[in-house]
């Protein structure tokens, strides 16, 4: 029965490498490269035509695109949620850096996000464990 599991997996990382890009489209993509640069503190590790990526870890990037260059019919966004170490500490620093940010909120045992919102008006939500 291990045997199974471990070939089960096997297969499984052969469909999906755990690579992933999470596609963020805007309609002023050099003024929204620059925000995204001064909020998250890095730079773009690489471009094509319509999207800039950031690398977030070795298997996560975030791939800023400009949605009408590659076509009207791609949704504005999807929901972007990036995962902090300290919450309350991620929370001061978007404040410091003139982000307006909501409040930070306890919807369930130790898990806290909250909301802010980018140049075009994109919510993007921070989220959190906090130990206890």
């Amino acid at each position: 029965m291990r045997g199974m599991r471990m070939i089960e997996a096997s297969v499984h990382n052969k469909i999906i490498n755990g690579k992933v890009v999470l596609w963020h489209y805007v309609e002023d993509l050099s003024n929204a490269v620059e925000w995204y640069s001064n909020i998250l503190g890095m730079k773009p590790t690489s471009n094509i035509d319509v999207a800039y990526f950031f690398n977030i870890n070795e298997n996560t990037k975030l791939a800023i695109s400009n949605r009408f260059k590659v076509s009207e019919s791609l949704p504005k966004s999807a929901t972007l949620d990036l995962q902090s170490d300290d919450i309350f500490e991620t929370h001061r620093i978007l404040k410091e850096k003139g982000v307006q940010v909501e409040k930070i909120e306890n919807p369930i045992f130790n898990y806290h996000e909250f909301y802010f919102s980018d140049l075009e008006n994109n919510q993007i939500r921070v989220h959190g464990f906090v130990k206890e």
